[in-house]
């Protein structure tokens, strides 16, 4: 139940007498209005089997209080008794709507096949009953009903779990990516140990055997080797494994940095390559509802910095690990009072690691948003120079983007604080650690002669030797929550789920023949705002239907919904008798063109923007459909013709010859369903009489949707439908439509007729 609703003593008891206990109920939201528009006060509940409305009646005087009004101390909060219930059988109830109007909304549905309001309520409980209308027809759909988990403290463990967990499963799935190149990271790993072993190896090789063996002319150590008495010749060994020792490093050196550039090329191309997949199979509706700039800087950025802690700092982690685990031994080996006295302030930085690193997630993520603000702006302005210069705009623009710009800066700001902690304190250990070993150190050789003097020097190389580990763990951690974060936001767009999802084994439109029906269709963008209302329509094969109506009426919408670009709320579309969400998608994309005023053109040649639906076209295609669509003589008079490369959106085009390859697009494509949406909108007199003619080849033997303004286009089509307030209000052919005084269609064409005598004596 909803956790907001707080039901009295009288409420549990006027539910009990209704057969409703309180545990029953699976849904709840408050409600504040009567049909009527009087404010009352009341509830609505679901429970498996009945949705139960309760009222309140106000009594006169009764004062209303919203949210962000000071109460007065003398006002009493007066308990109100539930003088009104309506009981719904679930079983009977069925399109389930939710319509919103200005400060007001109305939740109704269809109870025994007649059409009942059941609750009105302002935009105060909008959120409460936006939760009860989703889930409530889920579960008329047969699906189950899951509670919201309350903000107890047992539910923040459990939440807080849940985030370890999801942050070890992007750990280990992100793994994978890097695993698949087995052969590479082996070689890499082989070429860090090797790097570690000589580092190990260089400050004892330069202390304790140079000082205490060879400088000493230790004879027992010498003699080993075989070397009794000879120092110059040991010297000399010394000399050439210590060149030895860098040219080996030097090497593996340049294998680690090759192969490192390779592994991480390839892998973040994987990671690109199918967070673009994704992307592409995702519904309109996700573009719709994102900025092109965050996208792209999930696939970009996020991309990068998944790689940089998986090959920088992985490997790194385990090798550097292995270096410090190993120098202690070797120090510990050589004087454990000198070893302990190097390693006392590990445990500290160990406790101060785990308290500042949480810090480092949450600052990761505000970063990520602030550059996508940065990046959105920033896409924004130059996809819209055109018309920023137009308005003289740039210097409020240039303002607009200080914010987004200053946000990342203190975003940055505040990782390098918080990343300049971590370093300050390793720095710290490690600076304390050398001048406590030296200070030990010479008082061991100079007092209790414990160790020798190319020990101390073995075990001062060690300590420096730590500086490149230490600083290392010092942004680990920063890298560990770049990348985790980025790999997360990654992931939510490689396991979005399209809203638009072909079956399994769909329906194959092998031979179309462009019949469309609608029935009863009912869709919306958002939730309890319906643009199209039981819509029922039947377009014939090979049928010509002109679609009419005013601005914002749903033309546009029911187009899309008939290509499949949204799926309908309820009814259903069907394409020769077959539901559109039974075909294969590719098959209902490959029979279904539209050509619409917003045509985009795709950096490239001409030749390839037109064989974009059909990349098998030869030239001689391209260039006949060109013909067509009467595009050929303007593209013959480009610099390269066919071959001409073209802005992205085709800034180099105008407004007519973009239309005219979008129709030879939708020529070569060869559509049985044709959707001319606005095609001759933004074009002169001149150039829509030359679309038009196009327009004459193009339709015919297929069936077309054309919707239009100018309704003097749509003068041939067979059929012609009115859409009014998303529903179809006139039906029939242009001159039965014109007859009909006072209509919609009459009263457009009207005007239009009118307005075009002025407009031609104003020329």
């Amino acid at each position: 139940m909803n956790k907001d609703l707080k039901l009295k003593k009288t409420d549990i008891e006027k539910l009990g007498s209704l057969g409703i206990e309180e545990s029953g109920i699976l849904l709840s939201s408050p409600i504040d209005l009567s049909f009527s528009g009087e404010y009352i006060e009341g509830f609505i509940a679901v429970t498996a089997d009945k949705v139960v409305v309760c009222t309140k009646e106000v009594p006169e005087g009764y004062l209303n209080i919203f949210g962000g009004v000071t109460v007065p101390d003398d006002i009493k909060y007066e308990e109100l008794a539930i003088t009104d219930t309506a009981v719904y059988e679930i079983s009977e109830l069925a399109h389930l709507r939710l319509d919103t109007y200005i400060g007001s909304n109305v939740l109704s549905a269809s109870y025994k096949s007649v059409p009942t309001e059941l609750a009105a309520f302002t935009n105060r409980y909008s959120s409460e009953m936006n939760v009860l209308f989703r889930k409530l027809k889920g579960f008329l759909k047969g699906e189950e009903i899951t509670q919201d988990e309350e903000n107890t403290d047992e539910a923040a463990e459990d939440i807080e779990e849940k985030k370890k967990k999801s942050k070890r499963s992007i750990f280990f799935r992100t793994l994978k990516y890097f695993l698949k190149y087995k052969l590479q990271i082996f070689v890499l790993f082989l070429t860090y140990l090797t790097s570690a072993a000589l580092s190990i190896a260089w400050p004892y090789l330069t202390g304790k055997v140079l000082f205490d063996h060879v400088l000493e002319k230790d004879d027992v150590f010498l003699a080993r080797f075989g070397l009794d008495g000879r120092y110059v010749l040991a010297l000399g060994m010394v000399a050439l494994t210590m060149i030895g020792v860098k040219v080996i490093q030097s090497v593996s050196n340049y294998f680690q940095v090759f192969f490192m550039a390779k592994v991480a090329a390839y892998t973040v191309r994987d990671i690109k390559t199918d967070v673009f997949d994704s992307m592409s199979g995702l519904s309109l509706n996700f573009f719709v509802n994102k900025q092109t700039g965050g996208l792209m800087t999930r696939v970009l950025s996020d991309s990068e910095r998944v790689r940089e802690f998986f090959i920088d700092g992985i490997p790194m982690i385990f090798v550097h690990g292995f270096t410090i685990i190993i120098t202690f031994a070797v120090m510990y080996r050589l004087n454990w009072k000198m070893a302990l006295i190097a390693c006392i302030l590990l445990p500290l930085l160990v406790y101060m690691t785990v308290k500042l690193r949480p810090g480092l997630w949450s600052l990761s993520g505000k970063r990520h948003r602030a550059e996508k603000a940065v990046t959105a702006k920033a896409n924004d302005n130059l996809t819209g120079a055109r018309v920023v210069k137009a308005f003289g705009q740039q210097d409020a623009e240039i303002v607009k983007f200080n914010h987004p710009s200053e946000n990342l800066r203190d975003a940055e700001i505040n990782i390098v604080r918080l990343r300049n902690k971590f370093t300050i304190l390793y720095n710290m250990v490690q600076e304390v650690s050398s001048i406590w070993i030296w200070i030990v150190g010479v008082f061991f050789v100079m007092k209790t002669h414990e160790i020798e003097l190319g020990v101390l020097i073995t075990f001062v190389g060690y300590v420096m030797q730590l500086n490149a580990p230490m600083n290392f763990f010092s942004w680990v951690f920063r890298m560990w929550a770049d990348s985790i974060n980025s790999a997360e936001r990654l992931f939510e767009i490689i396991d979005a789920i399209p809203e638009i999802r072909e079956k399994e084994n769909p329906v194959r439109l092998t031979q179309p023949r462009g019949e469309i029906e609608l029935d009863n269709v009912t869709f919306g963008y958002r939730i309890g705002r319906p643009v199209l209302k039981n819509i029922n329509l039947k377009v014939k094969e090979g049928e010509m239907l002109g679609i009419v109506g005013r601005s914002g009426a749903g033309k546009s919408t029911l187009v899309n919904l008939i290509s499949r670009l949204y799926d309908v709320n309820e009814g259903s579309i069907s394409i020769d008798g077959t539901c559109v969400k039974d075909l294969a998608l590719s098959d209902l994309r490959r029979n279904v063109a539209m050509v619409s005023q917003d045509t985009y053109i795709f950096m490239g040649s001409v030749a390839k923007n037109i064989a974009y639906g059909n990349e098998n076209a030869t030239k001689a295609d391209i260039i006949r459909a060109a013909k067509l669509a009467s595009a050929h003589e303007f593209i013959s008079k480009l610099p390269d013709g066919y071959d001409t490369i073209i802005g992205a959106s085709g800034k180099d085009l105008s407004g007519g010859e973009k239309q005219r390859i979008s129709i030879a697009r939708a020529i070569l494509a060869d559509p049985k369903i044709l959707i001319l949406d606005e095609a001759t909108a933004s074009v002169d007199t001149e150039t829509e009489k030359a679309i038009q003619h196009s327009l004459k080849y193009l339709v015919q033997g297929r069936t077309t949707l054309s919707i239009a303004h100018r309704l003097s286009t749509l003068s041939d089509a067979d059929r012609l439908i009115v859409i009014d307030g998303g529903r179809i209000v006139e039906e029939g052919t242009w001159d039965e439509l014109y007859a009909r005084e006072g209509g919609i269609f009459h009263n457009l064409l009207d005007l239009q007729n009118k307005s075009l005598p002025r407009a031609n004596e104003s020329f």
